[in-house]
């Protein structure tokens, strides 16, 4: 059922009125009522009727976590199929209307917002395709909309299953941990070294203070003075207690460590890998600066939460509850006391944290712009200095730079403003309740090594209480940059490949483009109804304006993207279903933005194949034109190029980019303005390489030089995101239409430059 999964009120809803839910289709939810108001209507298309329910949700009653509630209906209509003539979503500026015409009259069916116009347009053409008893093709549809299973509410973002309604605050905690617990051994004498050490920190006042004063000190008598004398041996015992607490806690401190590194290690290896595992979509929506951000600075704070939080975090804690046993048995209306005084503090704590976990957020936000800008500002240095706008660019910069040491600043101040003021009251309350301890021992309720260990363990609960404040803002940290981590380890590739994929080592290249449509934004469509074929060892061209649609054409048949509607097939198989790694095997692309990595010569064109020889990358490079200008440098193939390297013409590029592709021998090739960056004779030996590639070859071309697309076998001309023609040279010009128009528009141009 596409496209939304209704909730259970609303399928009994449908139920009630004789639509059950294995009758419905489709499915679409609308949020504006007629009278522009908030409003949820639910369309359910089967295949005889369009069916509108509206109303709203009832609260019954909980059952234990499941919460009961009734659809109340408040209008319902079922439109039959075979009466609507047409059927169209009229685009306004902020709300859009989803009209259904029929014969006698035009009805309103709803209004919605503008998040919800694409998905409104893919049912608007089901409806129209059920009616007519079409196929109608729902490849295009998995995955979309997806709902969390407790909630039932669409995920905010479609490529990550995580909802933000039901994610416990605590999940990344526990994941983190998760990832420390793959170390069991480790972990396992880990902690028993912290249960040792805070065992030995907590006997410690109880032989320094309690017995020292009450046994050693003072004379023997009633219950007290059981070891009056034994100074050195008293000494000895807590010297020897403390020492092998210190062994302890060094032991698992040097465990963590290790184990700490080989968990980060893992952490930036997952996430890298992650990254590499998603599309070209993921890419296009996030800087450089911010994913250096995660795999760097956030991982850096989970390494000091493994190595410092996690430890101390277990230590307080358990020297915490051993305090409240140990206490008790000292004095239980003291420790009472005391412990109303904690829990205030770790109230207050909690609230100051949530705050400060907010301001955290801000400071990540305000760096990862910042790092953006630069990596911005230093990646195109060429155009700052052409255009000589290098103050723009430290004003850009000092801009990014006040609003991080703004946050930083903001972060400071609530932690000057608010940890000591809670730290001043914890210790006003001390003093109070230490107060009472001492009227206490004059009246002989407690003795004075009683008072004294009360003291001390009240100073170890304070020193615990001071961790979990002072560690408050690394805290905030460490969640904030695991939350962000995590965010990149669940999102999914929406370019996904099949479960049971076909796996072709040669493809012969046939390729058929069947009526796609693509978008890269919902509701607004890119390509149109796209359909052509190419046939094993043609060479097909495709021309249009700029922004036609075109370099989307060879994305999608990439599969860098996945068509909307529609489907491509190579060699009669839907490119769906085809292994990736076949697919980028046999597809080899040359754009006219050439990327080279920071490597040797050698190696940027043997990374189409890395098990190429020597000889087969030279022979590769000669059939590209690049061998002569390569020679020309000292080291010949072993020049460095990329970032820090040699730097290269565009020509230059482009060329290493197709002796690349040549290396590859895929059976597609695909050119993007392969050759804009070259002069004419260079072009000119460039086509004669490509002609003496086509045998055996499918070549898809894009060129606004029509010159260079003349000899193809095939023209196919993309006009806002529609094939307007397709046909040959000759033919295209003898329709005279937008072919003829291009052609006649660049010869002008030419005579132009002639007459100059």
């Amino acid at each position: 059922m596409f496209f939304i999964n209704l909730p259970e009120s609303v399928e009994q809803a449908f139920a009630d009125r004789g639509i059950p839910a294995a009758e419905i289709r489709y499915t679409a939810k609308a949020d504006v009522s007629k009278e522009n108001q908030y409003e949820e209507i639910y369309l359910a298309l089967t295949n005889r009727e369009l069916c509108i329910l509206r109303g709203h949700e009832k609260f019954i009653e909980q059952r234990g976590k499941d919460t009961v509630v009734e659809y109340l209906c408040t209008d319902y209509r079922c439109i039959p199929l075979s009466d609507i003539t047409e059927v169209l979503v009229d685009r306004l500026y902020t709300v859009s209307s989803f009209l259904v015409r029929t014969k006698e009259e035009e009805i309103l069916v709803c209004r919605l917002s503008a998040s919800l116009i694409g998905l409104f347009e893919k049912f608007g053409k089901r409806i129209t395709a059920l009616r007519d008893g079409e196929p109608v093709d729902d490849s295009g549809l998995k995955n979309e909309h997806k709902c969390c299973p407790k909630c039932k509410r669409p995920y905010p973002h479609q490529d990550r299953n995580v909802c933000p309604n039901c994610e416990s605050k605590r999940a990344s905690f526990f994941r983190l941990l998760k990832e420390y617990l793959t170390f069991k051994k480790e972990a396992v004498v880990i902690f028993v070294m912290i249960f040792l050490s805070s065992a030995l920190t907590l006997i410690v006042p109880l032989f320094s203070s309690q017995m020292f004063y009450d046994q050693v000190l003072t004379p023997p008598g009633d219950g007290v003075g059981k070891y009056y004398g034994m100074l050195w041996q008293m000494v000895l015992a807590v010297f020897s207690i403390k020492l092998v607490s210190t062994i302890f806690s060094s032991f698992y401190g040097i465990i963590v460590s290790k184990i700490s590194c080989k968990v980060l290690h893992n952490l930036r290896v997952k996430i890298f890998s992650s990254m590499q595992r998603l599309s070209v979509s993921f890419f296009a929506s996030k800087t450089t600066g911010t994913l250096m951000t995660r795999i760097d600075d956030d991982a850096d704070w989970l390494y000091w939460f493994f190595v410092d939080l996690v430890p101390m975090y277990l230590v307080s804690g358990l020297t915490i509850i051993g305090l409240v046993v140990i206490m008790g048995t000292i004095s239980l209306p003291l420790t009472v006391l005391i412990f109303a005084a904690i829990i205030g503090v770790a109230f207050l704590v909690v609230k100051a944290e949530k705050r400060l976990k907010q301001l955290q957020r801000r400071q990540h936000r305000a760096i990862r712009s910042m790092k953006s800008t630069i990596t911005d500002s230093l990646g195109g240095q060429k155009v700052v200095k052409s255009f000589a706008r290098e103050n723009q660019e430290i004003r850009r910069f000092t801009g990014k730079n006040q609003n991080y040491w703004q946050s930083r600043m903001n972060v400071g101040y609530y932690n000057a403003a608010h940890f000591p003021v809670i730290r001043m009251i914890y210790r006003v309350s001390e003093i109070i309740i230490f107060g009472l301890g001492a009227v206490l021992a004059v009246q002989g309720h407690l003795t004075l090594g009683a008072l004294t260990a009360l003291i001390a363990y009240a100073d170890m609960t304070l020193n615990c209480i001071e961790y979990f404040i002072n560690a408050a803002n690394p805290v905030a940290r460490a969640m904030d940059s695991a939350s962000r981590m995590f965010e990149i380890l669940d999102t999914e590739p929406s370019v996904r490949e099949s479960d049971h994929p076909v796996h072709i080592e040669r493809m012969r290249g046939d390729i058929a483009v069947k009526n796609i449509s693509f978008e890269y934004e919902i509701g607004r469509p890119v390509i149109k109804n796209v359909s052509f074929e190419v046939k094993s060892g043609q060479m097909i061209g495709l021309v249009g304006r700029t922004g036609a649609g075109k370099s989307t054409i060879i994305n999608l048949i990439s599969r860098l993207y996945d068509v909307t509607e529609g489907e491509i097939t190579i060699d009669g198989v839907n490119i769906r279903n085809i292994a990736t790694a076949d697919l980028r095997r046999n597809i080899g692309v040359v754009t006219q933005e050439t990327y080279l990595f920071m490597d040797t010569i050698a190696n940027n064109i043997r990374y189409a194949r890395p098990d190429a020889s020597m000889e087969e990358v030279v022979a590769a490079a000669k059939a590209a034109f690049a061998h002569d200008f390569i020679m020309r440098f000292p080291e010949g193939y072993d020049t460095m190029v990329g970032n820090g390297g040699v730097q290269l013409s565009g020509g230059e590029k482009q060329r290493l980019s197709i002796a690349r592709a040549i290396l590859q021998n895929p059976a597609i090739l695909i050119l993007d303005e392969a050759t804009a960056a070259m002069d004419t004779q260079t072009e000119r030996n460039i086509q004669t390489a490509i002609e003496k590639l086509r045998a055996g070859k499918t070549i898809i071309s894009i060129a606004h030089r029509l010159s260079t697309l003349r000899d193809a076998d095939l023209l196919a001309v993309i006009d806002d995101g529609k094939l307007s023609e397709i046909g040959t040279h000759q033919e295209l010009l003898d329709k005279r239409g937008v072919y003829y128009s291009l052609h006649k528009i660049q010869l002008d141009s030419l005579k132009f430059i002639n007459q100059e």
